[in-house]
């Protein structure tokens, strides 16, 4: 095994696929468990069309993570495993991948 590289993924969601998003949430959450413990998802999360508001519906534009890796074809392959990919929710085919190496990591303090 090599040396792993961060990779930094922009995962736009398909149109109108917001339902099919919301059904899969707990099974992309329990798929990830074993990326976060290995070491291979270093960041993620959603992206919106603006930050949601209590008691609006939340707009998801797609996802953003950082995966560790030893290749783009190592992202790749886990990023296609993923059920929202396996699902329809990231366009696939619209997936940006970059090199990626961070320069401050450190989390914000939630209010």
């Amino acid at each position: 095994m090599g040396k792993r590289k961060e990779f930094l993924c922009i995962l736009p969601d398909r149109p109108n696929s917001l339902s099919i998003r919301k059904k899969v949430k707990g099974g992309h959450y329990e798929g990830i468990q074993p990326l976060i413990a290995q070491g291979q998802l270093v960041d993620g999360g959603a992206i919106f069309r603006e930050h949601p508001e209590e008691g609006k519906e939340e707009r998801f534009e797609g996802s953003v993570v950082v995966y560790a890796a030893e290749n783009v074809e190592e992202v790749r392959d886990i990023i296609n495993r993923d059920i929202y990919a396996t699902s329809g929710v990231w366009d696939i085919d619209k997936a940006q991948i970059f090199p990626y190496v961070p320069a401050v990591r450190e989390p914000i303090s939630k209010p």
